[in-house]
């Protein structure tokens, strides 16, 4: 059995709307032939006769009449479909897991985040903050946020601010009473402030001049 074919079907409904072949294509950029193959390429489908047809009126049978209003309700559907897929390319929705440094977010990505929620209101964020590795698998998170390279190589990393750089910074006073220091060397004989980073305090610090690295061991 031969299917209807979606433009038979706009056709159809077109033509029974102007009781014209001839009116129909003028509506839909077809030539009238083309117009009237396409019923008849429909009648051919169903099996009854759409239209009586006379050299001057084309009017429904009574076929006709009833199949209009399923014609109607098809293309109606369809297009309600094809809007609601091309919907959804352009919008987001479900729950997003971000786990992220505890100085980034609270400063920084925060804020940004009030913004991406009125831009995609569809979106339930969970927010982890933490500055302990992430277990992307077994803490169910979708996308971490990380100082440094990534430790496993598995994991899709982009970099958010290649440039990023760290400032060494002291008071006033504390230069004052300790002497500002000339080379990275000279941290050796100063009193640095370290963190903690997955539960082991971070005092190697690098700098970098000229494109040569230099690590120097701080204590504080």
């Amino acid at each position: 059995m031969a299917a209807e074919r979606v433009e038979d079907l706009r056709i159809f409904v077109s033509a029974a709307a102007a009781g014209s072949f001839s009116a129909a294509a003028r509506e839909l950029g077809l030539t009238p032939a083309v117009a009237s193959a396409a019923v008849k390429r429909l009648e051919g489908a169903l099996g009854v006769r759409l239209f009586v047809r006379s050299t001057r009126s084309l009017r429904l049978t009574v076929e006709g009449e009833r199949y209009r209003d399923h014609a109607h309700a098809a293309l109606a559907a369809l297009a309600a479909g094809r809007g609601s897929v091309q919907r959804d390319r352009h919008s987001i929705s479900g729950k997003l897991s971000l786990s992220m440094p505890s100085d980034l977010g609270r400063h920084m990505l925060l804020p940004w985040l009030d913004d991406f929620q009125r831009e995609h209101a569809g979106i339930r964020l969970q927010i982890r903050i933490s500055d302990r590795l992430t277990d992307l698998h077994r803490q169910g998170v979708d996308i971490a946020i990380r100082y440094g390279d990534p430790g496993d190589s598995t994991m899709i990393a982009l970099p958010l601010a290649p440039d990023n750089r760290r400032v060494l910074c002291a008071a006033p006073e504390y230069f004052a009473r300790r002497g500002m220091p000339r080379v990275p060397e000279d941290l050796h004989n100063h009193n640095c402030l370290t963190f903690m980073l997955s539960d082991a305090p971070h005092d190697r610090w690098r700098f970098e001049r000229d494109g040569k690295h230099t690590d120097v061991a701080v204590e504080g």
